[in-house]
């Protein structure tokens, strides 16, 4: 009889008999190594016009981190760090300089997959000019992470625009607006934010400006033959016109900054809800028209994959690894490929699989290859070195973690190891561990 296996969390159904295929010894590459950068935002100073309020900070997977054991009362996890923010100007002279120092606690160390994050930043008055940012983390007194970047902070209708631009959650609310600690860089998977940008009112009048963003670069091929995708920008109403500037409030416990609105005469704060379901990983432009004079102020900023699955980049291992999801024409078809059309096949092949068409976010994919990364060595022994590629690995990959494992070893028998699901999966999976430490799935039962 053929069993057919229900992916439960990702929607997908495959034969669980179908036999393992040849493994070919492709190498994983290690994953990105760094996801740390720095970020600043300006505003204009509403009571000193040769100056600015700028919110200077940093953004930084946790998962980056260096941790210790900590054993007291509770077993955790410490990630002590030092991050230290420069700013230079055009001549080299430090304009200002800030330290944070902080830590991060956790009863594990994050994984990659987790995309657990810190951030904090910290408000200050600078003069108008050309600087250059200088942030680098450091752990156990050394360097380990270093970012740096040149701004212009100036008078122009675009300099003003792009180093003001924000994000923050999609509610309306009058008081304060937290914004999110993320710079221009939103992570990959955010479905809605809003995008708070100031302009002078000389170049905006009273007119509502149009906005649109358009994707001017992007990083992976999930629409090929395609130049640009839009992201709807909608205007939150007659906050555009009542409330068109700021102050900034910093909360130091909850590491938040909040944007005071305050009504001025000289500029204008436009507010626009982003609607990213269908946005991909690139770089976009906030293009901004004004209608009567089609004049128009462009403000780039980005969509980052952080936590991009590495098998997707390492050739034909994405296709072995993939090889319980597939029949036996498309995984031969997969592997046949170029190496330089192989990924954009495999990610249209998941997005025909996709269980949420409505994103382009593939939460399918993504909990697939995070079981097959965690699987890797999870499941590794000396005669399997990559666990993923294992019958315990498949069994994993295709239904996760099971709710009971018992292992019963006899003398001058095989060992027995039982996985038991006790979820919506409701089967049991009987393993046979053989003198030399291979698993074999021997039985598979219904509960």
């Amino acid at each position: 009889m053929k069993w057919i296996a229900i992916l439960t969390v990702i929607g997908i159904s495959t034969a669980i008999t179908q036999p393992m295929r040849e493994r070919r010894g492709t190498e994983l590459p290690a994953a990105a190594t760094s996801h740390f950068f720095g970020f600043i935002h300006a505003y204009p100073n509403s009571s000193n016009g040769d100056s600015v309020v700028c919110i200077l900070g940093y953004y930084l997977l946790t998962s980056d981190l260096l941790y210790v054991h900590r054993q007291e009362v509770v077993s955790s996890y410490v990630a002590p760090y030092v991050v230290t923010i420069e700013l230079r100007d055009s001549i080299g002279v430090v304009r200002f300089a800030y330290v944070f120092r902080d830590s991060v606690v956790r009863p594990h160390p994050p994984q990659y997959w987790s995309g657990d994050a810190v951030a904090n930043a910290v408000v200050k008055t600078l003069a108008k000019g050309t600087y250059t940012m200088t942030a680098d983390i450091a752990q156990f007194q050394r360097q380990r992470l270093l970012w740096q970047s040149k701004f212009v902070i100036g008078d122009t209708p675009s300099a003003i625009a792009q180093m003001s631009l924000v994000f923050a959650q999609p509610v309306l609310t009058t008081g304060p607006t937290c914004i999110e600690l993320i710079g221009t860089t939103i992570p990959f998977g955010t479905r809605r934010l809003s995008a708070l940008v100031v302009v002078p009112r000389m170049w905006a009048g009273r007119e509502q400006i149009v906005a649109q963003c358009v994707l001017r670069k992007q990083y992976f091929p999930f629409y090929r033959n395609s130049d640009s995708v839009d992201i709807p920008a909608t205007s939150q109403g007659e906050v555009l016109f009542t409330l068109p500037s700021c102050t900034v409030e910093q909360n130091p416990q909850r590491k938040e900054v909040c944007l005071q609105l305050m009504p001025n005469d000289r500029y204008r704060t436009l507010r626009y809800v982003l609607d990213l379901r269908r946005a991909v990983p690139g770089d976009y432009e906030l293009v901004l028209m004004r209608p009567s004079t089609k004049d128009t102020l462009r403000v780039p900023f980005r969509l980052q994959w952080f936590v991009a699955p590495p098998q997707l980049f390492a050739g034909r291992y994405a296709v072995d690894v993939m090889q319980y999801v597939l029949t036996d024409e498309e995984y031969q078809r997969f592997r046949d490929l170029p190496d330089t059309v192989r990924l954009a096949a495999i990610l249209a092949w998941w997005q025909k699989h996709d269980p949420t068409p409505a994103t382009a976010y593939n939460e399918a994919m993504m909990e697939y290859f995070r079981r097959a990364y965690e699987a890797r060595t999870k499941f590794a022994t000396a005669q399997s070195p990559d666990g993923a590629l294992t019958e315990r690995g498949k069994i994993y990959i295709l239904f996760g973690e099971p709710s009971q494992i018992e292992t019963n070893f006899e003398e001058g028998r095989p060992g027995i190891e039982v996985w038991t699901y006790t979820n919506v999966v409701g089967k049991r999976f009987t393993f046979e561990i053989s003198s030399e430490g291979v698993y074999r799935l021997v039985k598979i039962e219904p509960l």
